[in-house]
């Protein structure tokens, strides 16, 4: 009982971590050289996906169209423990 109590202890801190260790800032400016644009903007969220679930960064580079929309949006997904880019969506 005691040692599953332990490895469930080690699952949680190792892979449920809460804490990024890539920032903000850091995951802009690793996800801007995956886009073929320039932006007007961008907005950026922490998710967590995946089995077991792993903390992404989801950076939304986008350029606005005169009514208001979106004429241009990319989503790039930064891993938030490696800084890696996980994923690039072209969404229009």
């Amino acid at each position: 009982m005691v040692g599953l109590l332990a490895v469930g202890l080690v699952l949680v801190n190792v892979l449920g971590r809460s804490t990024p260790r890539v920032s903000k800032k850091e995951a802009v400016a690793i996800a801007r050289p995956h886009i073929d644009f320039k932006p007007q903007g961008y907005q950026i969220r922490f998710i967590r996906q995946g089995i077991p679930p792993r903390g992404v960064w989801v950076v939304s580079f986008y350029i606005r169209n005169r009514s208001g929309g979106y004429r241009r949006v990319t989503n790039v997904l930064v891993d938030s423990n490696t800084g890696t880019v996980a994923q690039v969506m072209h969404v229009t």
